[in-house]
């Protein structure tokens, strides 16, 4: 359980402060809020199963993919922040 509360405080500082001053476009912020939003409670619900990590690489890789296929950019680009936020945390 051990990225949590570095995962939390990059979700929490994304909403406060570090969405709007990275990205102008509205519509694209909103997206990249969902995907956000939906990828810390995701972590939520895994945090206290033994493979947490490795579900929710997993679980990441997946929803990558279906917003690549889909041309889904702005949630492609969430998602890959998640990761990077999620392993900085784990690491």
């Amino acid at each position: 359980m051990a990225p949590t509360a570095g995962f939390a405080s990059k979700v929490a500082s994304w909403f406060e402060r570090d969405g709007v001053a990275q990205v102008a476009d509205p519509v694209r912020l909103r997206q990249m809020n969902m995907a956000i939003a939906l990828a810390a409670s995701k972590w939520n619900e895994l945090a206290s199963q033994p493979d947490a990590e490795s579900q929710m690489d997993a679980w990441l890789d997946e929803v990558e993919r279906r917003a690549v296929v889909r041309g889904a950019d702005a949630r492609a680009e969430a998602i890959r922040l998640a990761r990077d936020w999620f392993h900085g945390s784990a690491g």
